[in-house]
């Protein structure tokens, strides 16, 4: 399974929290009776997260009543993504299956609810299309004009996406000089010329697009497939990272060099 983000495990938390505060009613103050209701509309890992956030908040102060308000949650939610979330990402690049095989319960039940919440690699890779919509592919020296954006998935059950891994997704064969990879780069300096090569009424398309697959896809690369020239004059290009399922998922588009 791949890492997930941090940001995605608060959410869940954050999610919870405002399952809780939503049972307390006008007066905002929850008491157990009211998560009893709210937990019977819910189901799964959904339900236990809501049942054992409010637990937590309970037990942060000692609070004899099991009466929560705002202040309380807002603590404890505080309390969570330090104690139950950041402590367990020791090197800052999301959290990895061993990590969050040592988190406590209360943060595992997390990680399931947000993965659970997720989009898969499969759903990213159409809204990553949409949000090409109009934006034109010109780089690395193409000789193709209007060339536009694809989505691209692929499925699998990765940790992280390296070119190896890459090869083996794709089942490319490295002795066919039209399916060697020619060229990786770092998406990030993809997106930037992307962002240039735009007129100013495209720029917070292509910033919107780069946004979104940079915050939800790990390891992501620009991949450019078939040797040069012995490849052949067109070669398809991947904008893939790794999705929260484990899948490959971005964009692909074509280049021609004569």
């Amino acid at each position: 399974m791949s890492r997930i983000a941090k940001s995605e495990v608060n959410a869940a938390f954050e999610w919870a929290a405002a399952q809780i505060m939503e049972a307390g009613g006008r007066d905002k103050i929850t008491s157990r009776a009211e998560i009893r209701r709210k937990i019977a509309e819910l189901t799964g890992a959904e339900r236990d997260l809501v049942d054992f956030f409010y637990r937590f908040i309970v037990r942060q102060d000692g609070n004899p009543s099991e009466r929560v308000d705002r202040g309380d949650i807002e603590k404890a939610l505080v309390a969570a993504r330090e104690q139950l979330v950041a402590a367990f990402d020791t090197n800052d690049n999301g959290l990895s299956a061993d990590e969050v095989a040592k988190m406590p319960p209360l943060g595992r039940l997390a990680v399931k609810v947000a993965r659970h919440r997720q989009r898969s690699g499969e759903e990213l890779a159409n809204h990553f299309e949409a949000l090409a919509f109009n934006l034109v592919f010109d780089d690395y020296g193409t000789e193709l004009t209007n060339e536009h954006f694809l989505s691209f998935h692929a499925p699998a059950q990765l940790e992280t996406l390296t070119a190896q891994s890459f090869i083996a997704t794709l089942g490319l064969n490295p002795d066919d000089p039209t399916q060697r990879i020619a060229r990786i780069e770092p998406a990030a300096d993809f997106f930037r010329r992307l962002v240039d090569h735009h007129t100013p009424g495209q720029t917070a398309q292509a910033v919107a697009l780069a946004q979104a697959m940079q915050s939800t896809l790990a390891d992501l690369q620009v991949y450019i497939v078939g040797a040069d020239p012995e490849g052949g004059p067109v070669h398809p290009v991947y904008i893939v990272g790794l999705a929260p399922d484990g899948s490959l998922a971005g964009l692909r588009a074509r280049v021609r060099w004569s």
